[in-house]
């Protein structure tokens, strides 16, 4: 894994930016990891910053956060969202919900109920719901009581194989078993745009859901926040702030 502002320099010279595509995680990429989801607001020079580079760029932000949430924090027009690990794609006016998650929905909201109530007695943590993922956050949690609360939600969801649990940063989550993926939403918003030439990604992520389109971007560059020697990415920046380096560079 390499530094990228070691290498931007000469990367950026064999890129043809008129097909370059910047894809963006949200959380701990484009705003700071916070100790509550709802902090997470988009600072307003970032902001500036990408509405300016989606005039030159193709832009997407592929969050885990729901697809409203998502576009409501960025706020911007102009640019793809994709809410829910990829299962949402809204584009063009249009919007894409995969269609074997929707089946699912209404017993990951069963789930939700029964886990919800079962919680309350573990102090720091708590359920986010974000209609088709549910996410359980265990970032205020006192370490010892983390066996616990696991334990409760495995029990829970033991033996239903229309559901899986992942784990990202100090949260695990409940989705659709669905194949489908950050690195699968990619390579379908690639193919909204046919060019004569192909599109050049550029991933840029910082949590283990971003790993599956680290995978699948490797004609492009992928750039992960924090250097990791487990990660898929080639590049690595070293904190948030300097993702924010970053977007300066392509303006």
């Amino acid at each position: 894994m390499k530094y990228l502002f070691d290498h931007w320099d000469k990367l950026k010279r064999g890129i043809n930016s008129k097909y370059m595509f910047l894809f963006f995680d949200y959380d701990g990429t484009l705003t700071p990891i916070v100790r509550k989801p709802e902090l997470a607001k988009l600072d307003k020079k970032v902001q500036k910053f990408l509405k300016k580079l989606s005039g030159k760029f193709k832009i997407a932000i592929i969050s885990g956060r729901p697809l409203w949430e998502v576009k409501k924090f960025v706020g911007l027009k102009n640019i793809i969202y994709s809410g829910n690990h990829g299962f949402e794609i809204e584009f063009d006016r249009q919007k894409f919900i995969h269609p074997e998650v929707q089946k699912i929905v209404p017993e990951i909201q069963k789930i939700k109920q029964v886990i919800s109530a079962k919680i309350k007695n573990i102090k720091g943590a708590f359920l986010e719901d974000k209609g088709i993922v549910i996410s359980i956050h265990w970032r205020l949690v006192d370490k010892k009581y983390l066996p616990k609360l696991f334990v409760l939600v495995r029990e829970i969801i033991r033996d239903n194989m229309r559901i899986r649990l992942t784990k990202g940063k100090k949260v695990w989550e409940i989705r659709p078993n669905v194949d489908w993926d950050k690195g699968k939403a990619v390579r379908f918003i690639l193919t909204l745009f046919p060019t004569p030439y192909s599109l050049f990604p550029v991933f840029i992520g910082d949590d283990t859901t971003d790993e599956d389109a680290f995978k699948i971007s490797k004609n492009g560059i992928t750039i992960r926040v924090g250097k990791s020697n487990k990660s898929n990415a080639r590049y690595y920046l070293k904190s948030q702030s300097e993702v924010i380096k970053f977007l300066k560079t392509l303006n």
